[in-house]
């Protein structure tokens, strides 16, 4: 089975080369601005939405724009798009401008006839002459198909390349498991798994502790009247605060991956309660116990396994019971015309 995987990497570019990268998040951010505000002026004059023009009809009024990759026009101007059209679905508010005081800045390119490679942790990408040094701790597979070149405070970069490879099945087991969501370690099971590891006492500890001085220098800024984002002790440990933050989300994340993979890899059919939530004080929540379903679901398809959503009570929390009720569910005729996802 081909699928779609990407694969994040630290990079480590020079100062020429991060400088093409800003000028790049730059240049982006102008497109999409710009296409999106003469959209909305088309708008307010006709009363219909057009398409706008293209990036290659803007390098004509701003020459500045053909020194920077031109693909990563191009998808800035199908995000834009992306994004009409999910505001028209529904599925998303009304397209905002872009901002350069964002957190994080992006731009995507693609692919075209061997122009992004990437060999002995070096990167090859459009528009840059040398490699980037990359910080390679698993090894690519398939097809590369698009890199999106990302970058926080400008100052740290990340690669994310999107990758086209087959997937072969894992073998079965013919076991079963029943599952229901824990504030304290994510998940319970009817099954004896293997846990991966989650230490986060002593980072919590930490971001407790950095937040309080992070209180702190906030209260001596305002004394000494001082607005916060003048204020370099308090920006300073703003960074501080949201990179523990930055740390705990990819421990979590990270522990979510390895913890839906070893469900996949052990059972053949994993049982979800519906609703099964019930909202406590702890380290997970229900934000958490969505992103592991989205794990689960789709490795669950690329592995060939079976998810199965049973209906139970909102407080049901024993999940031998939920094994026996999905196993009755499996008996019943035309028991898959009733399934959807946990959200329905």
């Amino acid at each position: 089975m081909k699928v779609l995987k990407a694969y994040k990497f630290r990079l480590y570019p020079s100062a020429e080369q991060k400088a093409f990268f800003i000028f790049t998040f730059g240049c982006v951010r102008f497109t999409y601005n710009h296409l999106l505000k003469e959209r909305q002026q088309e708008y307010q004059r006709t009363g219909f939405l057009g398409k706008g023009r293209t990036p290659a009809q803007l390098k004509k009024e701003f020459p500045f724009l053909k020194k920077t990759d031109s693909l990563a026009l191009a998808n800035a101007q199908l995000n834009l798009d992306r994004a009409y059209r999910n505001y028209f679905r529904s599925q998303a508010g009304f397209p905002k401008l872009k901002t350069k005081k964002s957190l994080w800045q992006s731009y995507t390119t693609n692919n075209q006839q061997g122009t992004i490679d990437l060999v002995d942790g070096q990167l090859k990408l459009p528009k840059l002459k040398e490699h980037i040094p990359v910080l390679v701790h698993r090894a690519v597979k398939g097809k590369i198909k698009s890199a999106t070149i990302s970058a926080k405070y400008n100052e740290i970069f990340y690669v994310s390349l999107l990758c086209e490879e087959e997937v072969a099945p894992l073998p079965k087991t013919e076991k079963q498991v029943a599952v229901v969501f824990c504030q304290e370690i994510g998940i319970r099971t009817s099954q004896k798994i293997l846990y991966p590891p989650y230490a986060v006492a002593g980072l919590e500890s930490s971001l407790a502790k950095a937040e309080r001085r992070l209180q702190i220098k906030a209260t001596s800024a305002r004394k000494r009247k001082v607005k916060l984002m003048d204020a370099r002790n308090y920006q300073k440990q703003k960074r501080r605060v949201a990179q523990l933050y930055q740390i705990r989300y990819q421990r979590k994340r990270d522990y979510l991956e390895k913890l839906s993979f070893e469900l996949v890899q052990a059972f053949d059919v994993i049982f979800i309660g519906k609703d099964s939530i019930q909202e406590q004080p702890g380290p997970f929540d229900q934000q958490d116990w969505l992103l592991f379903l989205q794990k689960l679901a789709y490795k669950a398809k690329w592995y060939q396994k079976q998810l199965v959503f049973v209906e139970v009570p909102r407080l049901l929390q024993d999940p031998s019971e939920l094994e026996r009720t999905g196993t009755a569910l499996l008996n019943k005729p035309n028991w898959q015309g009733r399934q959807g996802s946990p959200r329905e």
